[in-house]
């Protein structure tokens, strides 16, 4: 078509989109990945899968080493730990967020491990959500139930197999009392509501329970052992033999990707979590629902790993974990559980 006089053909560069890249089938190709975004994945599995990034980084740069670690909140302290990991975690991080020719660096970055962590916690809660049903198959054949990997209304203290991991362990879920106040959330402990905080079944090794040393099989359940493999080394890993060391995935997994060794406060607790909420009958994972007992279970489990008087029993259930899912031993020496 012939132009007006005067007027110019219109070049790609004033055009208000850009070309879009095409695929040798003719497909769209890809868009590139942010290169902060894998590490906010593993942030979220391996720190805390909750905080933002950017108040991390925020609480990181204004920490002063100089000042008493009295005038620190615990939240401020545990924020100031997750930025030392961050460091330690992205090459060049301080670099980054200094940057005197990147536009708002601080926020551009914490926006980039957000996504990340969030793609990290819906890719999970997703997988579990599914996979949880095939690690309770023989559970769900005795009771006679039958559970839709995708549907999360049959589940929660109403289903006899889901119900019972989540009933607290000080509770006999047999009784039917107990059953039928759980199921209409009139429950109590104490005089407290049911909630997060009173442990279930799932989190503890019922072979190895012992109500006056709780902690000795705390934490050891078979459920978070196959959230763990599943998530950090492979979903054909969840099930495996745990005297054999092997890995029949063919893929690298997340802790091989980046190069995790050793299993860490924060991923046994992001696998707790998911684990919690894959049993449940909650359908929204909304961190901000202070009712979600899921949350705070979480909240509860962090204080867990926080508490300085806890510290000699936190030590061996790590050693614990690395014996089993990267079968290392950190030789952490027996503790005397006496005083507890």
């Amino acid at each position: 078509m012939a132009h007006a006089t005067g007027q110019q053909p219109l070049q790609s560069s004033a055009l208000p989109f850009a070309p879009v890249a095409l695929t040798a089938t003719g497909r769209q190709r890809a868009a590139a990945q942010d290169p902060l975004k894998p590490f906010g994945r593993h942030f979220a599995r391996t720190v805390d899968m909750f905080v933002l990034p950017v108040i991390v980084i925020q609480a990181g740069m204004e920490y002063d080493l100089e000042r008493s670690p009295d005038e620190y909140t615990p939240e401020q302290h545990r924020n100031f730990r997750s930025w030392e990991t961050l460091l330690r975690m992205i090459p060049n991080l301080a670099a980054m967020l200094v940057d005197p020719n990147a536009a708002q660096p601080v926020t551009r970055v914490g926006a980039a491990l957000l996504s990340g962590s969030n793609a990290a916690r819906s890719d999970d809660t997703r997988s579990i959500k599914i996979a949880i049903v095939e690690w309770l198959s023989s559970e769900l054949a005795a009771a006679g139930v039958v559970l839709h990997p995708k549907d999360k209304t049959q589940r929660g203290f109403g289903n006899p197999v889901t119900g019972r991991l989540l009933c607290p362990i000080e509770l006999n879920y047999d009784d039917d009392n107990i059953r039928k106040l759980l199921e209409t959330h009139q429950a109590t402990i104490g005089g407290i509501p049911v909630n997060g905080s009173h442990w279930p079944k799932f989190a503890f090794d019922e072979h190895q329970y012992n109500p006056q040393l709780p902690w000795l099989s705390f934490l050891r359940g078979r459920l978070l052992l196959s959230a763990f493999r599943h998530i950090f080394l492979s979903p054909s890993s969840a099930t495996r033999d745990d005297t054999v060391n092997e890995n029949r995935g063919t893929r690298a997994g997340n802790a091989a990707i980046h190069g995790m060794t050793k299993v860490t406060p924060g991923s046994i607790i992001y696998c707790a979590t998911q684990v919690h909420f894959a049993l449940s009958s909650t359908a929204v994972f909304n961190k901000n629902n202070k009712n979600n007992n899921t949350i705070t279970f979480q909240r509860s489990l962090v204080e867990y790993f926080e508490n300085p008087s806890l510290a000699a029993p936190v030590a061996e259930l790590l050693d614990w974990w690395n014996r089993c899912v990267f079968f290392v031993c950190f030789r952490v020496l027996p503790h005397d559980y006496s005083r507890y």
